[in-house]
């Protein structure tokens, strides 16, 4: 019996560590186009916002592999738009028009925390801007921060909009507060597990 018990509350622990370690992203606001209907996407270009070349590496890399896994294709923007074209809405346009994509999911950092604030809505208010894929990119690429400044805090908020490249309008969008401390590329590849899921969930994917 006290062997059972033992083997109980080891089970147990493991298990709340199990369950706080993948709770380092809580998602603090999501949107969907009710205008959307069925309609759900099977070729994503993703875009990291990032004037870092690794920082952006990583996270597409990540992103893109983790959307294949579900099969949906995926193509890192960093191997077909160089970094100097980044703000280049032209040579953007003609990326997705040769890669045949039906979607474009764009990333950035909207703020960051020094410690937890629990939010308790969840009802996204689109950002003036961001209904237009070329616009909120543009923007948010101008006012992405530097590493030092991302790094040293505790929390990331960071936004993902998923826009339909035919439109170009957003179709979904979903915001995040992220635990990065010391485990900066584990929690990121945490966030994008996040962001798959509920791209699943809605159907989108």
């Amino acid at each position: 019996m006290k062997m059972h018990n033992r083997l109980f509350s080891c089970c147990a622990v493991i298990l709340l560590f199990l369950l706080t370690s993948c709770a380092s992203s809580k998602i603090t606001g999501e949107w969907k186009d009710p205008e959307l209907g069925q309609k759900k996407f099977t070729s994503v270009l993703v875009i990291g916002v990032a004037k870092q070349p690794d920082r952006r590496k990583f996270y597409e890399d990540e992103f893109a592999k983790q959307l294949k896994r579900q099969g949906v294709m995926a193509i890192a923007s960093h191997t077909i738009i160089p970094r100097d074209k980044m703000q280049d809405k032209d040579a953007i346009a003609r990326s997705i028009e040769g890669l045949s994509v039906d979607a474009v999911i764009v990333t950035r950092l909207q703020g960051v925390k020094a410690q937890k604030q629990v939010e308790h809505g969840k009802t996204y208010q689109v950002p003036y801007g961001s209904d237009n894929m070329y616009d909120y990119y543009n923007s948010s690429f101008s006012t992405a921060p530097s590493r030092s400044y991302a790094e040293s805090h505790d929390y990331l908020q960071l936004e993902s909009n998923l826009y339909d490249a035919e439109t170009e309008k957003l179709a979904y969008a979903i915001t995040t507060d992220t635990f990065v401390r010391q485990k900066f590329n584990s929690r990121l590849t945490t966030y994008i597990e996040t962001v798959v899921r509920k791209l699943q969930s809605n159907n989108l994917l």
